[in-house]
């Protein structure tokens, strides 16, 4: 059960849509919801080498004070709305790594699909990916153009037999358990990888059944002449589904993640929710 969602707050233009979200889920779960805002470190003048003059220093911080405030005050209308508790946490540091941080001790974290602007959020594409692959919850992707904020009534989960798709299933159980309809899409399902996976037929709505979720349509596709990505968001798209579930691959390479293929697609063009676990 989600108890303790968390958000990420910044004055990004997707901020409003992911907040709606997160505050949808936080009633309708009767969770907690936490603002997270990173305000980035600066040197501390007088005592850094790579000082900064102490009048820039001050403005930038007066800066970062006034957008503090703003995004808080907006976060705290968008709750109250909700009615639902809050928290509010501004730490100093890194996104990436206070993000993760942070989330670990929530049930799930709201994040906005990264802008096409590089300035315009911290969490750019690559600094999702690092959070997603290491953060240890699930993450909730809201496309940065969401017309709703409500998720998970027709969910599409993406089921490939392995480890992160197993997790994936567990973590989306609190949005598996009051669905109306689950699309199970298992792509080339004739390959020789598949083969080598695949377990004991219908153990799929054997597992949905024990767990009392509603009985899930099992879709299966070739992706011969089309990316993996976009035969997911096509799967989607076909069903209706208004929310994505999916484990997300990567490998730490030189203390980097490297996220695979199909998992560079989907955060790039989403089209609805995706709840990614690894």
């Amino acid at each position: 059960m989600f108890k303790r969602i968390a958000v990420h707050i910044e004055k990004d233009s997707a901020c409003p849509a992911r907040t709606a979200v997160a505050a949808e889920l936080a009633a309708r779960f009767n969770a907690q919801l936490i603002g997270l805002y990173v305000s980035p470190a600066l040197p501390r003048y007088p005592f850094d080498e790579a000082m900064l003059p102490a009048a820039l220093y001050h403005e930038v911080r007066k800066q970062q004070t006034d957008d503090r405030k703003r995004c808080e005050q907006e976060f705290q209308q968008r709750a109250q709305a909700a009615d639902v508790a809050s928290q509010w946490r501004a730490p100093e540091g890194n996104a990436e790594r206070v993000l993760a941080l942070h989330a670990r001790l929530a049930d799930l974290l709201v994040l906005s699909q990264a802008g096409e602007s590089a300035d315009e959020s911290s969490v750019d594409a690559a600094v999702m990916g690092t959070i997603v692959l290491s953060v240890g919850r699930p993450v909730l992707a809201v496309p940065r153009a969401a017309r709703s904020s409500s998720a998970g009534k027709r969910i599409l989960v993406c089921w490939d037999h392995g480890r992160e798709a197993a997790r994936a299933l567990a973590d989306a159980a609190p949005l598996l358990a009051q669905a109306e309809e689950i699309h199970a899409l298992t792509l080339d399902p004739d390959g020789s990888a598949m083969r080598s996976r695949a377990t004991v037929p219908g153990d799929l709505r054997a597992w949905f059944g024990a767990h009392g979720y509603v009985e899930p349509h099992i879709a299966e596709r070739d992706t011969a002449g089309i990316r993996v990505g976009n035969a997911i968001l096509n799967a989607a798209s076909d069903y209706s589904c208004d929310l994505i579930v999916m484990g997300l691959y990567g490998h730490s390479r030189a203390r980097e993640w490297i996220l695979g293929g199909a998992s560079r697609e989907i955060l790039k063009n989403m089209t609805v929710p995706v709840l990614f676990s690894h």
